[in-house]
């Protein structure tokens, strides 16, 4: 009778394995952005009217930050992950001061997002990162700078993230640390000379989401930051040998019913001297939203003082908007 097989070892059948935790590319986060605007919107000419841009998702719940020139007067936007799947998207937000929109789609398309972090943890030199929808690899670039920008349609950034080289499909596209991060939104392209040099290289400028961030869940709710809203002329202005000229006007706008005129030069806000078109903007902000402001301007013959009913730039597109629906 043969005798009953003693049991093996348990080392002899014991099975070790390493479990690597699943990390999801970046590029899950991000999202192609289609937009479609009409042609009598005030954009149209500037803008176009098929525009195409990226979004890149910062919450588990769907939201949505891209650059808000991309669906300014919009009436549809469309937005399309990795996987080919398109959904219709719902403007929650367009924050004029940072140039930030906020979007969700009408159905989910994914719950990875990218976490962010602040203009504070960045250094200028810094290697980083740009990412776009619809790619598989990353574009490295350097910021190049942190630093003021002052855009001629009444906007102003106190610390923009400059990078280079340039990426030429900038709209919307994510700029991430290294650490996988998101820390901007693309916005421009433009010359930069970094800090100590001398040439001007192509490169982009991104805006930092921490303008908007913070308030994620007051856009959402309310469309707007919280606090008092900027007052807007509706001027398109530049700067030449410290003086602000105006060079365009949008129609209808309270510098448009104030009587200015493209070539007129803003003298003061107030009592505070212009020289430049940070200094014009501050100035203004100084009133709130609807206050009449008081500006000297001077037509190179003669120089005149002009009371400015102002308005805010969301309530100047909304107008536009229904008077283009009725």
């Amino acid at each position: 009778m043969r005798g009953i097989p003693s049991a093996p070892e348990e080392s002899q059948y014991t099975m070790s394995a390493t479990i690597l935790p699943f990390e999801r590319p970046l590029h899950d986060a991000l999202m192609a952005v289609r937009a479609l605007v009409p042609d009598t919107a005030i954009t149209a000419d500037l803008l176009g009217t098929e525009r195409y841009a990226h979004a890149v998702q910062v919450s588990p719940d769907d939201l949505l930050l891209t650059v808000g020139y991309t669906v300014m007067e919009a009436e549809e936007v469309w937005l399309t992950n990795r996987k080919g799947q398109t959904a219709e998207a719902i403007v929650l937000a367009q924050d004029y001061d940072s140039g930030i929109a906020l979007l969700k789609p009408s159905v989910p398309l994914g719950s990875f997002h990218l976490e962010t972090v602040g203009v504070d943890a960045l250094q200028e030199g810094q290697q980083l990162n740009i990412l776009a929808s619809q790619d598989r690899g990353l574009h490295p670039v350097r910021l190049a700078a942190i630093q003021e920008f002052a855009g001629r349609w009444e906007y102003l950034l106190d610390r923009a993230l400059y990078t280079l080289p340039l990426f030429e499909r900038w709209s919307g596209a994510a700029l991430c640390t290294e650490d996988g991060k998101l820390c901007g939104i693309g916005s421009l392209a433009l010359g930069i000379r970094a800090p100590g040099q001398d040439e001007v290289e192509a490169g982009n400028l991104f805006i930092p989401v921490d303008l908007v961030m913070p308030h994620l869940e007051h856009l959402q709710l309310h469309g707007q930051k919280p606090g008092l809203l900027r007052p807007w002329l509706g001027t398109l202005v530049e700067e030449h040998e410290h003086e602000v000229y105006v060079v365009g006007i949008y129609h209808g706008a309270p510098a448009a019913r104030a009587g200015l005129q493209p070539g007129d030069v803003i003298l003061s806000v107030g009592q505070d001297k212009v020289e430049s078109m940070a200094g014009f903007y501050r100035s203004l902000w100084h009133y709130g939203a609807g206050s009449a402001i008081p500006l000297t301007v001077s037509d190179g013959k003669a120089t005149r003082e002009v009371l400015l009913d102002s308005t805010d730039r969301n309530s100047y597109f909304l107008r536009h908007t229904a008077s283009m629906l009725n």
